[in-house]
């Protein structure tokens, strides 16, 4: 049982991917380990080199009989990631929230008298989310994704807490290049791994608006696939270059090359602009539970490398002035970049690895 690894996600690509990220790092490191996770959160893995265990979930949303058909799925869910944690018996077991990590993780509380399981919770987002809160008081230590300051009720388990970042495919060095001012101007307007249609219809409006010759902009847009005719009709006539896709697989390329972001405030897309020192206006997810996104985007406020709408308010002038601010001052540009030298970034999967094992 000595180090054998047990990564718990599930859900959305936000807790999905960095979950996975530190799995493919362990397995980089001949260490035993496995994932558990919900069939949606399957569709999020690019690629994992470990042993993954899909099981039965459901955020039991509906009426009332997609409400019995879910509780019948989260008790499949249990007896199944009951019998994979016995037959594995896990010396570590890491938790990266969502509602598909609630019943596994249970398991893995009933188990842990019998195995002397360790168990250690990632947050990802300003707010603990549910399942990590009720998981708290079991966890040897808590990670934090972002410094949760006095945004959260439960100070009392922070004592025992690290701010760790967010596990990365990649080295946190290769973020580290120069950026050419001299280049063309980038936007990059992405939704987070869901894509958004209210960011895309945000998109079409303020391009529109900013359709004036004497700006050189390029456009990268990811849309979901249902809006991208639409989107790409409205804005043929503009003589603009423009790219509209679902996905882009060379990411890393585009945030690399990117001069300003539009984006949503979840903290996968947060820690990329993060990386990327990229200046950004953020529209948080009205809806996001405990106003999360909200949080997150102040860890970029806060630091006055970014601006904040409210999707709920006509705000596409604030957005088009930061715009023209950053286009025509590039002194401007150079500074918010400067700033984000003052937010720590840390090698996340090495550092989450030695508190867990207490190797120096």
């Amino acid at each position: 049982m000595k180090n054998k690894f047990l990564i718990i996600t599930g859900g959305t690509g936000g807790h999905v991917i960095p979950a996975n990220n530190f799995a493919n790092y362990l397995i980089s490191k001949n260490i035993n380990c496995r994932l558990i996770l919900d069939k949606r959160g399957y569709s999020y893995i690019d690629k994992s080199n470990c042993i993954i265990n899909i099981v039965n979930s459901s955020n039991l949303n509906g009426g009332i009989f997609s409400k019995v058909i879910g509780l019948l799925n989260l008790f499949i869910g249990f007896l199944k990631s009951f019998l994979i944690i016995l037959i594995f018996k896990p010396k570590f077991v890491l938790s990266f929230g969502s509602y598909a990590s609630f019943f596994p993780m249970m398991s893995c509380i009933l188990l842990k008298p019998f195995y002397n399981i360790e168990i250690y919770i990632h947050e990802q987002n300003s707010i603990i989310g549910r399942s990590n809160n009720f998981y708290l008081k079991y966890a040897n230590k808590l990670f934090l994704n972002f410094d949760l300051g006095t945004s959260n009720k439960k100070k009392i388990y922070l004592s025992n807490s690290y701010i760790v970042g967010s596990p990365e495919k990649n080295n946190v060095s290769k973020y580290k290049k120069k950026y050419n001012f001299d280049k063309s101007f980038t936007i990059f307007i992405f939704g987070g791994s869901q894509g958004s249609v209210y960011i895309s219809s945000f998109a079409l409006n303020l391009i529109k608006l900013l359709d004036d010759k004497k700006l050189n902009i390029k456009f990268i847009i990811q849309c979901p696939k249902k809006n991208i005719s639409k989107i790409s009709m409205d804005l043929k006539h503009l003589k603009k270059k423009i790219i509209i896709k679902e996905y882009f697989h060379n990411i890393d390329e585009i945030l690399q090359n990117t001069t300003i972001a539009i984006s949503r405030a979840g903290a996968g897309s947060i820690n990329d602009l993060i990386r990327y020192k990229i200046p950004s206006i953020l529209i948080p997810l009205p809806s996001a539970k405990d106003n999360h996104q909200f949080y997150n985007a102040s860890v970029m406020t806060n630091h006055e490398v970014a601006i904040i709408l409210d999707q709920r308010k006509d705000e596409y002038n604030k957005a088009k002035n930061f715009i023209h601010e950053m286009y025509r001052n590039v002194n401007k540009l150079k500074i918010i970049r400067e700033r984000f030298e003052k937010i720590k970034v840390t090698n996340s999967n090495s550092l989450i690895y030695k508190l867990i094992t207490n190797e120096k």
